[in-house]
């Protein structure tokens, strides 16, 4: 699979006489198996979902690197500069996948194989990945005006409709569109205390008046650069793969909740539901 890449802001397309080969990219990540075996029964016992979803091992992705140049000094100062780029961590985006991105690290040493008299040069590099892709914009806030898409892809405008909460209530058909469970960013403004909130059995109550942030995926709860970690109690809760998540609030403010899609593999807009 030839295509290029873009990692941490720069393209392969940056670079002349650069080309990518994809050696492995894994569709559909391992599951993470919890078993037991006991000794007087037949088979194991199963514990891998036993937290009502599965979990996931990380991905790896490799990537052959093709380096054209006139002459052995230029492959060399080519190969310190393409080095230098993917070096560490960073967001990697394939150029034909390019509404998903994928947080990465490059694996292990890196090396290149010399062909054409020291002209041209391979380096293979392995990424290790995160199990999902995210949406390269927020649930909430759509994409930024200079994202580059198409006219004709289709998604739709004024999501923050579906994901903004007024007051108490029980909120139904709160949607998450990716394939995968995710831990929802909660902002609350001029939150009358307490202020709850809950999905599928779990609920964080939280003591304050004002504006209030609750992360669910950092676990963390603040208002401006105020913790606000002593002043609540509860579970975090995450959002289910599908259209009609159901959140329940207690207490007085406006709730936006929001969230970075995550996906197997790729995003098919076009065969996307973003709401009942």
């Amino acid at each position: 699979m030839r295509n290029g890449i873009e990692f941490n802001g720069k393209n392969t397309t940056d670079f002349k006489r650069v080309t990518v080969r994809t050696k492995d990219r894994p569709v559909f990540p391992q599951v993470k198996e919890f078993t037991e075996n006991v000794n007087e029964a037949d088979g194991e016992y199963d514990f891998t979902d036993v937290s009502g979803h599965e979990y996931f091992n990380t991905r790896k992705f490799q990537i052959d690197f093709n380096i054209g140049a006139d002459s052995t000094e230029e492959l060399n100062k080519k190969l310190t500069a393409i080095s230098r780029w993917f070096k560490g961590k960073g967001t990697l985006i394939f150029n034909d996948m390019p509404f998903v991105k994928w947080n990465v690290r490059v694996m292990d040493s890196v090396s290149y194989t010399p062909e054409h008299d020291g002209r041209k040069a391979v380096l293979s590099v392995t990424y290790k990945a995160e199990p999902f892709s995210e949406l390269i914009f927020d649930a909430l806030n759509g994409p930024c005006l200079d994202t580059d898409i198409s006219l004709d892809t289709e998604i739709p405008i004024g999501q923050d409709e579906y994901l903004t909460l007024n007051g108490s209530g029980t909120y139904k058909n709160i949607p998450n569109i990716g394939d995968v469970h995710v831990k929802p960013i909660i902002m609350v403004t001029d939150a009358t205390s307490p202020f709850t909130i809950g999905n599928n059995g779990k609920s964080i109550t939280v003591n304050y008046t004002g504006d209030i942030v609750i992360d669910c995926e950092k676990e963390i709860v603040y208002s401006g650069n105020t913790s606000l970690m002593a002043y609540a109690e509860g579970e975090f809760f995450e959002l289910a793969p599908e259209l009609d998540n159901t959140i329940t609030v207690t207490g007085g403010g406006v709730v936006q909740i929001n969230y970075t899609p995550k996906f197997l593999y790729d995003v098919d807009f076009d065969n996307m539901k973003w709401s009942e």
